[in-house]
């Protein structure tokens, strides 16, 4: 209900940023540019014209309060990113958010979609500046102030031929493939994770190791801004970042066995998320950004 009530109103929204109607009193711009179809810049007052939601802050340290904004993921939406063709490549959608004295964050749009991980962030305009606020974060890590660009960037990796169980990750570096043998020696984790396939509630329990082991099994540091777009056999995609653990209390699992199961070939589990989009199975490949 959310998406479809707030379209039209950022659609015009849009519009109204591309005019370029700043007045000389507003000082805090922010534009989306990058893997998008209508690049846009907001300044302040445009941002605060549009639809608000207000949402509890958890940070610990700060007291109980709610933080009101526009939702980030709607700003990004409204700018129409350049999707491949394929089931829910949205999901392929990363974007990193640049406040004053350069300092920079990344998302997976799929982290902050209601359908899928609904941990949003939001735009504040307290005064003229733009601030990035991450409500549901156990810290303060992701927040940022002085906001003045938002660029978005689509995976559009493909899947690899690998040996059964076999995971190839794919670095900006450097390319690992990692054995079946070897992920199963790798400390593991066990999750119960329930989530939505389309209306239907599933529970399962999954056990593998976290994907940032993973990665450092391949030779890659995982830094909270590392993507990670795991893909499937059969093509299908979906981004995370390691943010979403370290900060945001979520769970990424390789899982290598289900309900008690082997699996044939890993599955990302994004432990938390709404529906199972991101829950990818079959992954062949891991394309570290």
């Amino acid at each position: 209900m959310r998406r479809f009530a707030r379209t039209a109103v950022l659609t015009g929204a849009l519009l109204l940023a591309l005019s370029g109607t700043a007045t000389a009193a507003d000082t805090g711009t922010v534009s989306i540019t990058g893997a998008v179809a209508s690049p846009a810049s907001y300044t302040a007052a445009q941002l605060a014209a549009l639809p608000q939601t207000g949402y509890p802050i958890t940070n610990p340290g700060h007291g109980p309060r709610t933080v009101t904004g526009t939702d980030l993921d709607d700003l990004v939406t409204a700018a129409t990113p350049n999707l491949p063709p394929g089931k829910n490549t949205a999901l392929r959608v990363s974007l990193t958010v640049t406040g004053k004295h350069h300092r920079s964050v990344t998302f997976a749009l799929g982290e902050l979609t209601p359908d899928f991980g609904n941990h949003p962030a939001v735009l504040t305009t307290a005064g003229r500046e733009i601030e990035l606020v991450v409500p549901g974060d156990r810290t303060r890590t992701r927040s940022i102030s002085g906001l003045t660009a938002i660029r978005v960037a689509v995976s559009t990796a493909g899947a690899d031929a690998v040996a059964p169980g076999s995971i190839r990750v794919i670095g900006p570096h450097r390319t690992v493939t990692l054995s079946a043998a070897l992920l199963s020696r790798l400390p593991a984790r066990r999750v119960t994770s329930t989530f939505l396939a389309g209306t239907t509630p599933q529970t399962h329990t999954e056990s593998g190791p976290p994907l940032s082991l993973v990665l450092l099994a391949a030779g890659i540091l995982p830094l909270p801004d590392t993507t990670v777009v795991a893909i499937g056999g059969d093509g299908y995609g979906a981004a995370v970042t390691l943010a979403e653990t370290y900060v945001g209390g979520r769970e990424l699992l390789v899982s290598t066995v289900k309900d008690g199961v082997p699996l044939t070939q890993p599955r990302l589990v994004p432990n938390g998320d709404v529906k199972g989009g991101r829950y990818v199975s079959g992954v062949v490949t891991l394309a570290v950004g």
